[in-house]
């Protein structure tokens, strides 16, 4: 129903636009990982650190995902703003992942959660479906954060909530896990105060 809402919605702006002798670009953008400003967990993160949280009833929408970084969504829009030859629909999609790209990913950043690596029902010669940016990158437009950004940033947002423990009763009680935790989260900060 979500996709469909959205579609319809979309549907009904490009209509208007035209009726109206309106400039019109939308954008389309795919699942936004990163760090947030509301106080709970925003919907695409409870999808997208499902793996940690062990939320299975999101595991089908992450089987095969894109995935793209609130920063990099924000500059997208921007430059379409900004850009005199922009005009239609952009997609906005960093990345191309399976689910167990994305557990891969999460158990390495984040051992301390026992991240699982295998998934019932779903194939693990699964192949990400791929959603092109190149419209927008023909543009100019360049993403700036890496996979790794996005769940690290989005980790480290729910955890500074309250949201996400720094570790789960199924965590690997190591030091080195800790100190791991503490690196990247360092890490994201230095790289927030170089962007300022």
């Amino acid at each position: 129903m979500y996709f469909v809402s959205k579609t319809l919605a979309e549907k009904a702006a490009w209509d208007f636009a035209k009726q109206n002798n309106i400039d019109f670009i939308s954008i389309i953008p795919v699942l936004v990982v990163g760090p947030f400003l509301m106080s709970s967990m925003p919907p695409s993160l409870i999808t997208a650190l499902s793996p940690i949280t062990r939320n299975e009833a999101h595991y089908s929408i992450l089987k095969q995902i894109q995935l793209v970084h609130i920063d990099d969504l924000c500059n997208a829009h921007i430059l379409l703003l900004e850009h005199p030859e922009a005009k239609g629909r952009y997609i906005c999609s960093a990345y191309n992942a399976t689910i167990y790209d994305v557990a891969s990913m999460l158990k390495e950043k984040f051992p301390e959660y026992n991240v699982p690596t295998k998934f019932k029902d779903i194939d693990e010669n699964l192949q990400a479906v791929v959603f092109s940016s190149k419209k927008l990158m023909d543009l100019g437009f360049e993403y700036k954060y890496s996979k790794e950004d996005m769940f690290v940033e989005a980790v480290t947002s729910c955890r500074e909530k309250g949201l996400l423990l720094l570790c789960t009763e199924t965590q690997v009680n190591d030091e080195s896990s800790l100190l791991e935790s503490r690196k990247q989260e360092a890490e994201i900060e230095n790289k927030k105060q170089a962007n300022f």
